[in-house]
């Protein structure tokens, strides 16, 4: 994980690379290669440092190389385990691996933000999960919810409302209820001919309805 991870890391820390959560969730090509990313930059410093001590504590060649990468080094470990394995800080070697590889590996393939899907039907706790993830978590009783139930749960309250407002106060209520609605979307629905004001100029949040459950039935396609 570490070999993989380092080069990634390098990029991103010297600005040559930004991390993307799209593809293989590893880099995308930036413009500035300077200043450097320090937080980034120190964690590769600390991966190099870690693993030329295990070379030099277990006399891998590649550690006196001062140009050896940390792949290199990492690789040298891995093709021979065996002084490493038989050592009597073994556990300790592995809690230090691990744990900084698991460092690295999340600096480069960073979590995705989790969205509120709703109030869950169980406990009535708020729905959390990954905007692409069709199951969320519930924070309150740690149950697996469908987004589409919660949905439809949050929608079958909508469709009955009476409330009325701009596109604005309508996206509030929308927000209350848990539905992420911006303003901008209700007006180029208008924009659209796919909803109109009413004679007071006001919008109504009935109406708003038919056109999330079309909109929630095309992102599961």
């Amino acid at each position: 994980m570490i070999g993989e991870d380092a080069m990634p890391l390098l990029l991103v820390a010297t600005k040559r690379a930004s991390v993307s959560m799209t593809g293989n969730g590893h880099t995308a090509p930036a413009q500035a290669p300077s200043p450097l990313r320090d937080g980034m930059w120190e964690l590769y410093c600390e991966t190099e440092r870690l693993l030329r001590q295990l070379g030099l504590r277990f006399d891998y060649a590649k550690a006196g190389d001062p140009r050896a990468t940390v792949r290199a080094l990492a690789n040298a470990a891995i093709m021979d385990p065996v002084p490493l394995l038989s050592s009597g800080d073994v556990l300790a070697w592995y809690q230090d691996i691990t744990n900084i590889a698991q460092r690295v590996h999340t600096a480069v393939n960073p979590a995705k933000p989790r969205i509120a899907f709703g109030a869950c039907p169980n406990c009535g706790s708020v729905v959390w999960g990954a905007p692409d993830d069709e199951y969320g978590e519930c924070a309150g009783c740690g149950n697996r919810v469908n987004r589409r139930a919660v949905t439809d749960r949050l929608l079958a309250k909508l469709v009955v409302s009476e409330v009325k407002g701009t596109s604005k106060q309508l996206s509030a209520e929308c927000a209350k209820a848990g539905i992420r609605l911006p303003a901008g979307t209700i007006r180029s629905w208008v924009k659209r001919g796919t909803l109109s004001y009413d004679s007071d100029g006001k919008l109504s949040l009935s109406e708003l309805v038919p056109l999330l459950r079309r909109r929630a039935n095309a992102s599961q396609r």
